[in-house]
């Protein structure tokens, strides 16, 4: 992040991280901030300021999860789903110019953060590769900002399911309903508001369509791929996370505010294509498809042959 990005931050959180002046040994805002970058970069405690500074590790702790409970609590100024109609239209018009898909508001997926065995109901965390994880649903729009976050299943809990219990069906289907839709991989089931690809596309309007859909489709995986690059706490590659699932959820949603905030500064870290594929193929070994379903709401499928109809005029 950039220095201007970090005084932000700082200018951010200064009311919530001050301590009392008459305590001589409490951290300034900054070194608390630095210290909790610091974690989120590396997913290790042990930092210079406590090497070099002479600060407890106690101290670094009780700063990092201040640092996060802060930037959780204004995760709603940061992480907005496009529910305005000047914000659903730019939204979808940048959609549109970036891959040439038609009303859509958000690219959605999941994507698992790995944690050690909980004390509480460990079989539940166990995801298909038998690791302990959390499994996060995230929705981006086209310039990969972040508009969604829901943390709250464990590493077992199909993608499906933890949609269905979060507020986006309801967004979609409420007086008004959302004007576009969402763009899915086959871990989700067709709906008007969520398209989904062909599993057996039999036609070459039908292939086009899939074409188009994986290439917008894949700016969630770019996403992921920034997150988990420049926060390296959330990747395997930065150890396995030794907190509760409450904790290494509440990190997630302060680092997608911290991605959010690094993109209106313009931080973006160069992109390793290797790396985002890397993120992509382990992603995609935690996912469990949905069955092919023929009974799939009448409404959505003539609303995917419109698009496919679309596409192969094309």
């Amino acid at each position: 992040m950039s220095r201007a990005a970090v005084a932000d931050l700082c200018h951010l959180l200064s009311e919530e991280l001050e301590t009392s002046s008459v305590n001589p040994y409490a951290l300034p805002v900054a070194v608390k901030i630095t210290a909790a970058l610091h974690f989120y970069a590396t997913g290790s405690f042990q930092h210079a300021l406590g090497s070099m500074g002479g600060i407890a590790q106690s101290a670094i702790s009780s700063a990092i999860h201040a640092v996060t409970s802060a930037l959780v609590r204004h995760a709603h100024e940061y992480i907005k789903f496009p529910v305005s109609p000047d914000h659903q239209e730019r939204v979808k018009g940048e959609f549109g110019a970036k891959f040439g898909f038609p009303g859509v508001l958000g690219a959605i997926d999941c994507t698992h953060v790995q944690l050690r065995a909980p004390s509480e109901n460990a079989l539940i965390y166990i995801n298909r590769k038998g690791t302990h994880s959390i499994n996060i649903q995230v929705i981006c729009d086209a310039m990969c900002n972040i508009t969604h976050v829901f943390a709250n299943y464990p590493g077992s809990t199909h993608d499906s399911f933890i949609l269905a219990n979060s507020t986006i069906p309801e967004l979609f289907q409420g007086d008004p309903p959302l004007e576009g839709w969402l763009l899915g991989d086959n871990g989700y089931a067709l709906r008007t508001w969520l398209m989904t690809t062909f599993i057996t596309p039999g036609t070459r309007s039908e292939l086009a369509y899939n074409r188009k859909h994986s290439r917008t489709r894949s700016v969630i995986e770019r996403t992921f791929g920034l997150l988990k690059m420049r926060f390296r706490c959330l990747d395997k590659s930065g150890g396995t996370l030794l907190y509760s699932p409450q904790k290494v959820a509440a990190f997630f949603v302060a680092c997608c505010v911290l991605h959010n905030m690094a993109i209106r500064h313009g931080c973006l870290p160069d992109i390793n294509e290797e790396r985002v594929q890397d993120y992509v193929r382990h992603d995609a070994e935690l996912h469990v498809l949905m069955p092919i379903d023929p009974n799939a709401p009448q409404a959505a499928r003539a609303r995917r042959e419109e698009l496919v109809q679309e596409f192969g005029r094309r």
